[in-house]
């Protein structure tokens, strides 16, 4: 082992060295990147980095919508990233980033205009309140092999991203905003990187994956993507967004010594301290809250109230997954097997509050306006996953389940249910069942065992963190294989074209042209085939097909539907 480690990182080195200058002029001017090799199989490809995609959100305007990034004049330097937006960070345990943080990254296997290529843009986790986009994390080896383009990008955090008075102080959802920004800067500059602009698939994971399907909703979103992964997140997730905004940001001005109840004054005194002041602050408004039922974060997104402006939330998810304003669009979508190990195994000293308590494990969204209807269903809830048992630290492993389907489950298969009934594009669904050793999440919470929240991410990007290479003829290696051929799969073989012609209303012909929605090339995410993917990926459809991400990959129906039926009562008025 350590003489393969010796070897490889030899190789890392030379590969290193051996990185060339390159230069490339787009719009805003000449950027300098580097063409290098992957880690994995030391293919080529070009990296250009710390691109600005939004003027700098610094000092008075920290909590104002983004703005396009100016031009440079000479040469920028795209060769290293900028500074992530500042938020706390488990693994250096300590604040980093800067306020002037709103870059991206582009990786590309070819530089010419002409190439056309798939493009794939990731949005990190971190429930909006932490992560970032750089290859520290989430470098882009695996997937640029695969013949895509990859771009990540980072955006406001926590209450520099989603402070919301809900009025023109401070908007609400400048992080989502950002998101924006950065989409709309790959379809106008991304060709230049040999991708092709009606070719952008967005995928993400946790806070991510609901981003994902945010921006399947958002009317500022409209047009720029045709397809969309959602990973272990959706927005009917209870940690997905905050109804009491404009109370959640007095209750920061509080915090920070600011009394007022002017909106216009705490903002103009929030922006007068520092990122690190407010993150502080943050934290300790958070630990007030009820986070047992999914609602980790308070800065997270929030409708918007009509000041005139672009508006990313008109309304709350529910509303608009029945609307008919989903973006009709390819969807992938899926969890892995046990989501909440981490946290079951952090919160484990709370599970005895189910004996007594157990209403307090209820998301926010089931709206109970009745003491008694809430208490009753928490002792449902209870019964559900743990029977008649008085419940101890002995029941970690109900405990989990009950938690995967609270915190993640119960969204993915809801927001589903009603997808699946208000667009025509293909969906589908998929559960990551392969347990290995690698893990981003596992390994910091030092976690041996399971298939942990965030695993599935493991097997598409290379961490300078965390070293994932897998060993040459590894089952992990295999898991790697079959993980970029699925994703990069569904991201290249789909092209689509949008008929918009009409003239002459009158004509019945005409008139239904304009309404169609042409496809052609569609195929599912193992329609090119390899030694290790052996089965047709079946969308959901009528019979709700999924398929089971391991080292053999089947395909199955109704994915654990005792819970989805448990859940689906328990939402029974806001589903369609």
């Amino acid at each position: 082992m350590w003489l393969y480690r010796f070897v490889l990182y030899s190789l890392v080195f030379v590969s290193a060295c051996a990185d060339q200058d390159v230069q490339l002029e787009i719009p805003q001017g000449i950027l300098k990147g580097l063409k290098t090799e992957t880690i994995l199989h030391n293919k080529p490809y070009y990296s250009f980095k710390g691109i600005p995609y939004a003027k700098p959100n610094v000092g008075a305007d920290k909590f104002r919508s983004p703005e396009a990034a100016d031009p440079w004049e000479g040469v920028y330097d795209a060769t290293k990233h900028r500074s992530p937006c500042p938020f706390y960070c488990m693994m250096k345990k300590g604040l980093i980033g800067e306020e002037d943080c709103l870059y991206l990254n582009v990786y590309t296997p070819v530089l010419d205009k002409e190439a056309g290529k798939a493009v794939m843009v990731w949005m990190f986790p971190g429930g909006w309140n932490g992560g970032m986009s750089d290859d520290a994390l989430f470098g882009p080896d695996f997937l640029v092999e695969d013949d895509v383009v990859i771009v990540t990008f980072n955006f406001r955090l926590g209450a520099l991203g989603f402070l919301n008075t809900q009025d023109k102080s401070a908007l609400g959802n400048a992080g989502m905003k950002d998101q924006v920004m950065a989409l709309k800067w790959v379809k106008d500059n991304i060709h230049f990187f040999g991708g092709c602009p009606n070719r952008v698939t967005i995928f993400g994971s946790s806070s991510g994956g609901a981003s994902v399907q945010y921006h399947m909703l958002s009317p500022m979103s409209e047009g720029l993507f045709s397809g969309a992964i959602q990973q272990s997140g959706t927005i009917l997730n209870p940690w997905a967004i905050t109804y009491n905004p404009r109370e959640q940001a007095f209750m920061l001005g509080e915090a920070l010594g600011i009394k007022t109840t002017d909106s216009e004054e705490l903002v103009k005194k929030l922006s007068e301290f520092h990122a690190e002041d407010i993150i502080a602050a943050t934290n300790e408004i958070t630990k007030q809250q009820n986070t047992l039922n999914g609602h980790m974060n308070i800065f997270v997104p929030s409708i918007e109230v009509d000041m005139g402006q672009d508006i990313f939330l008109p309304t709350d998810p529910w509303t608009l997954l029945k609307s008919e304003r989903i973006m009709d669009v390819p969807l992938m979508s899926g969890i892995v097997v046990d989501e909440c190990l981490f946290m079951a195994q952090g919160s484990i000293d709370g599970i005895e509050m189910l004996n007594t308590e157990p209403e307090l494990f209820l998301p926010n969204d089931l709206n109970f306006t009745d003491m008694n209807d809430m208490k009753e269903v928490g002792q449902c809830l209870k019964k559900f996953y743990f029977g008649d048992n008085q419940v101890s630290k002995d029941h970690l492993n109900e405990y989990t389940k009950m938690l995967n389907d609270i915190y993640f489950n119960a969204g993915e298969f809801l927001s589903l249910d009603i997808m699946k009934n208000r667009i025509s594009s293909p969906i589908y669904e998929y559960i990551f069942s392969y347990e290995g050793p690698i893990g981003f999440m596992k390994n910091l919470f030092g976690i041996t065992s399971g298939v942990a929240h965030g695993d599935d991410v493991s097997y598409l990007f290379y961490s300078n963190a965390f070293k994932n290479l897998p060993e040459p003829g590894s089952s992990a290696e295999k898991m790697t294989n079959i993980m970029t051929k699925l994703w990069t799969n569904f991201a290249k073989d789909r092209f689509v074209i949008f008929f918009s012609i009409n003239i002459f209303n009158s004509v019945t012909f005409l008139t239904i042209i304009s309404k169609m929605r042409f496809m052609s090339n569609i195929r599912d995410p193992t329609s090119i085939l390899d030694g290790d993917i052996t089965v047709k990926w079946e969308p959901m459809g009528s019979e709700n097909n999924y398929l089971n991400i391991n080292q053999e990959l089947k395909m199955e129906k109704d994915l654990m539907k005792d819970h989805h039926d448990y859940w689906k009562m328990k939402y029974k008025n806001a589903m369609p």
